[in-house]
């Protein structure tokens, strides 16, 4: 959600259209790198009494998270881009 947010401010602020905007946000939507590391180092570290810092459980959320992501964010560019792409033909083709 926050980056569906930035991604129509910084649109809004520099004047893209509305496929444009959706696009930026289906280009930041997966982040697995990170998200993974991040996960992986919270897992395997251990507070003071031995117990993981993360529940299986909320690993397992982050992993179908992940998963989810992965897919959605290429799906969602494929979908949003070739609007965007006649957008800017047609913005074009309508300057003198």
């Amino acid at each position: 959600m926050g980056k569906g947010i930035a991604a129509a401010i910084a649109g809004r602020a520099f004047g893209y259209a509305r496929d444009a905007r959706l696009t930026m946000f289906a280009l930041t939507l997966p982040q697995v790198a990170a998200t993974l590391a991040a996960t992986l180092v919270g897992y395997d570290t251990l507070n003071a009494a031995g117990e993981r810092l993360l529940a299986d459980e909320i690993f397992n959320a982050v992993l179908v998270l992940l998963v989810v992501t992965s897919l959605l964010g290429p799906i969602l560019t494929e979908l949003y881009t070739p609007a965007m792409i006649k957008e800017e033909a047609r913005a074009k083709a309508a300057t003198p």
